[in-house]
């Protein structure tokens, strides 16, 4: 609603929520805002799949229930798509917070640089998938050419939606935060694990004739090795999560992590980010509001 562009529509998806969705949305306009009730409640890439098909606009784009978009969020992607016909995919740079106030960059591979543009297909596998899907903007005739989100998709629907996209379209990112990701404990990202693997997964044997051999074989290790870690968490499949490391994962890898995330911590202690760099030069393009 306090988007400075105004060419919007809002398609509010309701998958069988248990709050006050229904009574929440009825307070805003109608006609700009529309309500679906989903008949049953449906897997996270399914319930995507059915609210693109009730939007009338050339571009989509996504807000989870529980991000933000800054203010000027739509009105600076909008700007980098005019003339550019063969854009398919914009996003913009997105910082993670918690309600303890922590706050840092949800795209740590890029967290002291600019986000990649152009053809940036071969870099989503390089460094996973490090687009926020509530900062993305997609053109809709290329998720039509696409066929939207497959009924195998659970759970990365915007995974998915990227590395498709990205194989047909360039990609141009606004460098400064267009939104807010939250952190807390029932986030999808934190309870379902091991089927967003499974699926990261399945999009690198999709792809892998489009890849490098080498770059195959080293992110199926990656996907391998942390979805054997999830499995061996749960006393159900805490031995099918060996097997998996000791046959498809890395051990090196494994023990790398602690090392890698301490080094990352003690970065972010020694240099600002690029996204803080950034506000401390043009303080007027602060990163918004906060919980």
């Amino acid at each position: 609603m306090a988007q400075t562009f105004t060419d919007w529509e809002l398609i509010f998806w309701d998958d069988r929520s248990t709050d006050e969705s229904a009574r929440i949305v009825a307070q805003y306009p109608q006609g700009r805002v529309r309500y679906f009730l989903s008949s049953e409640e449906t897997p996270l890439g399914r319930a995507r799949d059915l609210a693109i098909r009730q939007a009338q606009g050339e571009w989509l784009a996504f807000l989870d229930q529980d991000d933000i978009w800054l203010p000027d969020k739509l009105g600076k992607q909008m700007a980098l798509v005019e003339g550019a016909p063969k854009v398919g995919i914009v996003y913009g740079r997105t910082v993670m917070f918690s309600s303890r106030g922590n706050e840092r960059d949800f795209d740590h591979r890029h967290e002291f640089q600019p986000l990649p543009e152009g053809d940036i297909f071969e870099r989503l596998f390089i460094d996973s998938c490090f687009i926020s899907m509530s900062s993305s903007v997609l053109r809709r005739s290329a998720v039509e050419e696409i066929g939207g989100i497959p009924d195998f998709i659970h759970v990365v629907p915007d995974y998915y939606l990227f590395v498709a996209i990205a194989r047909r379209y360039w990609a141009r990112a606004v460098q400064e935060v267009v939104c807010r990701y939250r952190l807390h404990s029932t986030s999808m990202s934190a309870s379902s694990g091991i089927r967003m693997h499974e699926e990261a997964l399945m999009l690198i044997e999709s792809w892998a004739h489009c890849l490098e051999p080498r770059l195959v074989d080293r992110r199926r290790k990656v996907h391998s090795t942390v979805l054997a870690v999830e499995e061996m968490r749960h006393t159900a499949t805490a031995s099918k999560g060996i097997a998996r490391l000791i046959s498809d994962g890395s051990i090196s890898y494994l023990l790398s992590r602690p090392f890698a995330r301490a080094l990352r911590s003690i970065r972010r202690t020694v240099r600002l980010p690029f996204w803080q760099e950034a506000n401390r030069q043009h303080p007027l393009q602060a990163h918004g509001p906060h919980p």
